[in-house]
């Protein structure tokens, strides 16, 4: 029994010494050849700034603006149309709002006829040109089914109490119309707002208000 045991430990022994002496050669022959341990290379790419507008902003950039000769950003042309006296010209109300409409109504509330103004001019750019045949205001009103029988006299009115007496109408006209010259039309409140039928006391008995159609 002794002498298994005493076998047993030199066996031991001997596997013990031979584990020692392979680990002292692999260890020798790793520092002999000089390699050291290397890092492994990452695989995750480096991040490249993003543009938020959604270009690169390695390859985008954006345009250079406009300038003049110092530099300084370049000025929009300018559209205003300017006068002879120095200031913007601004065209008189009809011939640069109309044709225009509106519903003749009673003071209940209730439809009684139609108004209607219409431009008609030779294309010339401002009201200060000689006035032409071509250059009339046509103001039309017709009744539903006739005018007021109080009616006397059609009015155009603006703001702050402006107002052009067209003329007279008669209670027994079914419509009527006023025809403006140049002249005439470059007179009318600016804007001109509603059209007014009258009595002979100054009382309103119809009107319609005048909106661009």
């Amino acid at each position: 029994m002794a002498g298994s045991r005493r076998a047993l430990l030199t066996g031991s022994v001997v596997v013990l010494l031979v584990t020692v002496a392979v680990v002292a050669v692999v260890t020798v022959q790793g520092a002999g050849t000089g390699h050291r341990p290397v890092a492994a290379a990452s695989t995750t790419p480096t991040p490249r700034p993003v543009d938020v507008s959604g270009g690169d902003t390695s390859t985008s950039l954006p345009p250079p603006a406009p300038s003049n000769a110092l530099g300084a950003p370049a000025p929009e042309p300018s559209s205003v149309h300017v006068s002879d006296a120095g200031g913007p010209a601004v065209e008189p109300w009809w011939r640069r709002v109309p044709p225009v409409a509106g519903t003749l109504t009673a003071p209940d509330g209730s439809g009684i006829g139609k108004v209607t103004v219409l431009a008609s001019d030779d294309g010339s750019p401002t009201a200060s040109d000689t006035p032409t045949a071509s250059d009339t205001l046509t103001v039309t009103i017709v009744g539903d089914p006739s005018l007021p029988a109080a009616a006397t006299r059609a009015v155009l009115t603006g703001a702050g109490g402006a107002e052009e007496d067209l003329g007279a109408v008669s209670p027994d006209m079914r419509g009527v119309g006023f025809v403006l010259g140049a002249t005439d039309a470059d007179h009318l409140p600016d804007p001109v707002r509603a059209l007014e039928l009258r009595d002979p006391a100054g009382r309103v008995v119809a009107a319609a208000v005048l909106l661009p159609v």
